[in-house]
Protein backbone atom coordinates (compact mmCIF):
# COMPACT_ATOMS: atom_id res chain seq x y z
CA UNK A 1 0.00 0.00 0.00
CA UNK A 2 1.49 3.34 -0.99
CA UNK A 3 0.97 6.57 0.93
CA UNK A 4 -1.85 7.65 -1.43
CA UNK A 5 -3.98 4.56 -0.85
CA UNK A 6 -6.57 5.10 1.89
CA UNK A 7 -6.40 2.70 4.82
CA UNK A 8 -10.00 1.65 4.23
CA UNK A 9 -11.11 1.31 0.62
CA UNK A 10 -14.24 3.30 -0.22
CA UNK A 11 -16.63 1.98 -2.86
CA UNK A 12 -17.66 4.24 -5.74
CA UNK A 13 -21.31 4.26 -4.68
CA UNK A 14 -20.23 5.57 -1.27
CA UNK A 15 -18.35 8.42 -2.91
CA UNK A 16 -21.15 9.65 -5.20
CA UNK A 17 -22.95 11.74 -2.56
CA UNK A 18 -19.66 13.26 -1.40
CA UNK A 19 -18.65 14.06 -4.98
CA UNK A 20 -22.04 15.71 -5.63
CA UNK A 21 -21.66 17.83 -2.48
CA UNK A 22 -18.08 18.83 -3.22
CA UNK A 23 -18.98 19.78 -6.79
CA UNK A 24 -21.87 21.86 -5.48
CA UNK A 25 -19.54 23.64 -3.07
CA UNK A 26 -16.83 24.16 -5.69
CA UNK A 27 -18.59 27.11 -7.33
CA UNK A 28 -18.03 30.51 -5.67
CA UNK A 29 -21.56 31.70 -6.44
CA UNK A 30 -23.07 28.68 -4.70
CA UNK A 31 -20.91 29.38 -1.66
CA UNK A 32 -22.22 32.94 -1.69
CA UNK A 33 -25.79 31.65 -1.92
CA UNK A 34 -25.12 29.50 1.14
CA UNK A 35 -23.73 32.57 2.94
CA UNK A 36 -26.83 34.61 2.06
CA UNK A 37 -29.16 31.88 3.32
CA UNK A 38 -27.15 31.50 6.52
CA UNK A 39 -27.06 35.28 7.11
CA UNK A 40 -30.84 35.37 6.65
CA UNK A 41 -31.42 33.15 9.71
CA UNK A 42 -30.88 30.00 7.66
CA UNK A 43 -33.79 30.56 5.24
CA UNK A 44 -34.35 32.72 2.15
CA UNK A 45 -36.45 32.76 -0.99
CA UNK A 46 -34.98 33.09 -4.46
CA UNK A 47 -35.90 36.79 -4.63
CA UNK A 48 -33.97 37.57 -1.46
CA UNK A 49 -31.01 35.62 -2.77
CA UNK A 50 -30.77 37.16 -6.23
CA UNK A 51 -31.26 40.68 -4.85
CA UNK A 52 -28.56 40.17 -2.21
CA UNK A 53 -26.10 38.89 -4.80
CA UNK A 54 -27.14 41.22 -7.65
CA UNK A 55 -27.64 38.34 -10.10
CA UNK A 56 -30.44 37.26 -12.41
CA UNK A 57 -33.24 35.19 -10.88
CA UNK A 58 -32.67 32.40 -13.39
CA UNK A 59 -29.00 32.13 -12.38
CA UNK A 60 -29.94 31.96 -8.69
CA UNK A 61 -32.52 29.28 -9.47
CA UNK A 62 -30.02 27.19 -11.46
CA UNK A 63 -27.50 27.25 -8.63
CA UNK A 64 -30.17 26.54 -6.01
CA UNK A 65 -31.15 23.46 -8.03
CA UNK A 66 -27.57 22.16 -7.77
CA UNK A 67 -27.56 22.80 -4.02
CA UNK A 68 -30.91 21.00 -3.72
CA UNK A 69 -29.64 18.01 -5.72
CA UNK A 70 -26.63 17.83 -3.39
CA UNK A 71 -29.11 17.93 -0.50
CA UNK A 72 -27.42 20.96 1.03
CA UNK A 73 -30.64 22.96 1.04
CA UNK A 74 -34.20 22.00 1.90
CA UNK A 75 -37.24 23.70 0.38
CA UNK A 76 -40.56 24.67 1.89
CA UNK A 77 -43.48 26.49 0.29
CA UNK A 78 -45.13 29.43 2.02
CA UNK A 79 -48.02 30.60 -0.15
CA UNK A 80 -46.45 31.74 -3.43
CA UNK A 81 -42.83 31.64 -2.24
CA UNK A 82 -40.41 28.76 -1.96
CA UNK A 83 -37.94 29.15 0.88
CA UNK A 84 -34.53 27.53 0.85
CA UNK A 85 -33.05 26.46 4.17
CA UNK A 86 -29.63 25.05 4.84
CA UNK A 87 -29.47 21.42 5.88
CA UNK A 88 -27.03 22.03 8.72
CA UNK A 89 -26.99 18.34 9.67
CA UNK A 90 -25.93 17.33 6.16
CA UNK A 91 -23.31 20.08 6.10
CA UNK A 92 -21.91 18.87 9.45
CA UNK A 93 -21.74 15.25 8.21
CA UNK A 94 -19.93 16.42 5.06
CA UNK A 95 -17.47 18.44 7.13
CA UNK A 96 -16.83 15.40 9.33
CA UNK A 97 -16.21 13.15 6.31
CA UNK A 98 -13.75 15.66 4.84
CA UNK A 99 -11.96 15.88 8.19
CA UNK A 100 -11.63 12.08 8.32
CA UNK A 101 -10.14 12.03 4.82
CA UNK A 102 -7.75 14.83 5.73
CA UNK A 103 -6.70 13.05 8.93
CA UNK A 104 -6.12 9.79 7.00
CA UNK A 105 -3.99 11.68 4.52
CA UNK A 106 -2.00 13.41 7.25
CA UNK A 107 -1.31 10.16 9.11
CA UNK A 108 -0.25 8.28 5.96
Amino acid sequence: MNKHTPTSQVRGDQLRPAVRILRALAHPLRLNIIRVIHANNGSANVGEIYLALDIEQSIASQHLRVLRQAELVITRRDRKFIYYSLDYERIARTNKAITVLKDERMSA
